[in-house]
């Protein structure tokens, strides 16, 4: 059964994508069937399926781990804090009415948690200086330690000395997002007194902790590596430049959303046929006000990208040497990448394939509306079902200004009586019509208040409908350069980055079908044999 939670902007999750940990993040925008997000401790946003978010409060004891990472326990922490301040997740559910005893259990927790914090310090321990980095995974917790029988039992500072100078080995695996952690070694010398149970409760103890720690590592490999594809690089140049071209729009636009992550990568084959990856950013995380600025950022980044690919396949340069810029193993095979590109690629089509089944089954309703409430005859039981299912349906703003007539058309029937004076019907059936027209009425006016809801017009605007007209005139103006078909196949804005893209990905399609067609003919002609076409 598909999840049918409605988010909004602002609540508190947990994101799941294909291969991560469930991570704590927050909602930033809806974004048709999916919805934006940023997450938190790490800074990057996504765009999710509503299937795929879970509130965070009713979710934690599930989907919370036992990991260290920095970022991980920072992003408990900062969506903990940021719970405490809102006075919830969100949650409006019957089952998640519980988030303000959540946030107190939460508040408790963390003053539990500092209270035995402040404990283990009073006891004798090996000391070292500590990086900021350490005290997040100290704090982070630790595996239960196995209890002890008191004839089993060591001196207790020489044994937790044992055990801390075994957790706190430097790490061979750092989260390619996270900053270097350099750790200092353990100076001071430790004395063991040799009891064999108590040695052994170490062993399989520190065999625990190690599986754990490789557990993590992969968690981390899988969670970080995100693919982008050379062709993506190149349409955003393409972007750029339209967009310098339009610089009187785009200067003072607000940034669109985009599926930003620190960990991109673009996939490279080195000369000794293992896969590396160039990363794109640089520096983190990515801030900008305005759309010119970003698409502007996204070119640079993109033509540098390009150019070391170039160097690096040609040979030319010793960029490998850089892990800033460079990860020299994806472990990933070029069929690997080349199904990741292509799944991405699915994604996106469908995505677009559903949001246009929606605005047909939209103008579907509305025409079958009209035939029922025809001026010779009228079934307003029947067009209630349809006006029933437009409210039922997932539409956004820009939908509707696409299609203005749908709302025109319910915006009337707020005021239907029907032709009951061409009709001459019985005092019985008119009285029946009657009654059925009110509820036509009454449900015009549900679906047109709707309406209302996900259209914002402009707080100038005297009425919702003068402020609606506004924006469709807006949006044909917007539409001037496009061709009736890019119109009818829009699924953003007509200025978006996101429709010059689907724009760009259907001419590159068609030059592609054109240029398979005339190859087929070409070898046809070639080889003395008729084309399909002559053939049908």
């Amino acid at each position: 059964m598909k999840k049918t939670a409605n988010f909004k902007v602002g609540d508190k999750v947990f994101a799941k994508v294909k291969g991560y940990p469930p991570w704590p993040a927050h909602v930033i925008a809806e974004n048709g069937k999916k919805y934006n997000v940023e997450f938190y401790g790490t800074g990057e946003t996504g765009v999710i399926k509503v299937e795929d978010l879970f509130y965070y409060l009713r979710n934690k004891d599930k989907f919370q781990k036992p990991l260290k990472r920095k970022d991980y326990v920072d992003a408990f922490e900062q969506i903990e804090e940021a719970i405490k301040e809102d006075g919830g997740d969100g949650d409006t559910s019957v089952d998640g009415d519980n988030s303000t005893n959540s946030v107190n259990n939460v508040s408790s927790n963390s003053s539990v948690n500092s209270l035995n914090s402040s404990q283990k310090g009073t006891k004798k321990s090996v000391k070292r200086k500590r990086s900021v980095s350490d005290k997040s995974v100290a704090d982070a917790g630790s595996p239960k330690k196995k209890s002890q029988k008191p004839e089993e039992v060591l001196d207790k500072s020489e044994s937790e000395s044992i055990e801390q100078s075994k957790s706190e080995q430097p790490k061979t695996s750092i989260s390619k997002s996270s900053p270097k952690v350099v750790h200092e070694p353990v100076s001071k010398e430790i004395e063991f007194v040799p009891i064999n149970d108590s040695l052994e409760n170490v062993s399989e103890e520190t065999e625990t902790n190690e599986k754990q720690n490789d557990n993590e590592k992969s968690e981390m490999l899988d969670f970080k590596i995100e693919i982008v594809s050379e062709k993506s690089l190149k349409n955003n140049i393409a972007y750029a430049n339209y967009v310098k071209e339009k610089e009187s729009i785009y200067k003072g636009k607000p940034v669109e959303p985009r599926e930003d992550y620190i960990s991109q990568v673009l996939p490279v084959k080195l000369p000794s046929g293992i896969m590396g990856g160039l990363k794109l950013h640089t520096e983190w995380p990515l801030k900008f006000e305005f759309e010119y600025d970003r698409a502007l950022y996204d070119e640079s980044v993109a033509s540098r990208i390009l150019e070391e690919k170039q160097k690096i396949e040609a040979g030319n340069t010793s960029v490998t040497t850089n892990h800033q810029l460079f990860i020299p193993n994806i472990e990933m095979s070029a069929d690997d990448v080349t199904e990741i590109l292509y799944q991405k690629d699915i994604e996106a089509k469908k995505s677009r394939i559903d949001r246009l089944k929606i605005e047909s089954e939209l103008m579907c309703f509305d025409s079958k509306i009209k035939n029922c409430l025809g001026l010779d005859k009228a079934d307003p039981q029947q067009a209630i079902c349809y006006l029933e299912s437009i409210y039922n349906t997932s539409f956004d703003d820009l939908m509707l200004i696409k299609h203005p007539h749908v709302v025109e058309m319910v915006r009337r029937l707020r005021k239907y009586v029907g032709n009951t004076k061409e009709w001459n019907l019985s005092e019985k059936s008119l009285s029946e019509f009657s009654a059925h027209a009110e509820k036509v009425r009454a449900k015009a006016e549900q679906v047109y208040s709707k309406f209302k809801t996900v259209v914002k017009v402009p707080e100038s605007s005297t009425s919702f409908w003068e402020g609606f007209t506004d924006l469709v005139s807006q949006f044909r103006t917007d539409c001037k350069d496009l061709t009736e078909g890019q119109i009818y196949l829009l699924c953003s804005e007509p200025t978006s980055r996101k429709t010059f893209l689907n724009n760009l990905e259907e001419i590159e399609s068609e030059k592609e079908n054109s240029s398979g067609v005339a190859n087929s003919e070409h070898e046809a002609v070639k080889g003395g044999g008729e084309t399909p076409a002559a053939e049908s």
